[in-house]
């Protein structure tokens, strides 16, 4: 098989953000949770470290979110993107610690 059919192949198994929060809602997938952190690590830091200035704070905060986001978990909406899901869940943590970590 050609690399090109092996691609397309492998990207009719891959599962969706929302598919992946669904198991770990309904089920406590820790598997699931584990992608999801894979998959976004790195943008949630991202966004922690701009709005705090700080790249230990900003690996805190993205600790913190995904913390968070397991805790929560059975309150998460199945009908909504993760994406406004993940985005908003790191905002609240960033704007909550920035006030109470002064500088």
């Amino acid at each position: 098989m050609s690399n090109a059919i092996i691609s397309t192949l492998a990207g009719l198994f891959v599962t969706t953000d929302e598919q992946a929060m669904w198991r770990v809602q309904m089920q406590d997938d820790a598997e699931a949770f584990a992608e999801l952190m894979r998959r976004w690590q790195r943008p949630i830091q991202n966004l922690c470290t701009r709005m705090t200035g700080d790249s230990h704070r900003g690996e805190d905060l993205a600790q913190e979110t995904f913390l968070r986001i397991y805790a929560r978990r059975k309150e998460y909406e199945p009908s909504s993107k993760f994406s406004t899901y993940r985005w908003r869940v790191a905002l609240n943590v960033c704007s909550f610690r920035c006030r109470r970590w002064p500088g």
